[in-house]
């Protein structure tokens, strides 16, 4: 795994982001690699699931943009501030 990175921290390979869960999901830890060609690598961890284990997954930048916008909208706890998630998203 490589070391997490300050929202401002160019040098650093990933950036974690913990949503709190609301409605039925489960609260996440979404630790996201650098995106290349808007496709971004992700390990989640979901936590009071059934399968604790981690997921490893690509996703488009926009794709994981909209779902950090939409878990705002429901008033659910980021650890990063949206501004900080679209900087890294943006590369």
């Amino acid at each position: 795994m490589t070391p997490h990175a300050d929202p401002g921290d160019a040098r650093g390979e990933t950036l974690e982001v913990q949503v709190a869960g609301g409605r039925g999901e489960p609260e996440r830890l979404l630790v996201l690699g650098r995106p290349r060609g808007g496709a971004v690598p992700v390990r989640e961890f979901r936590f009071g699931d059934v399968e604790s284990g981690p997921r490893d997954y690509t996703a488009s930048a926009a794709e994981l943009l909209a779902d950090f916008q939409r878990a705002r909208r429901q008033r659910r706890r980021l650890s990063e501030d949206l501004y900080a998630i679209r900087r890294w998203l943006d590369g």
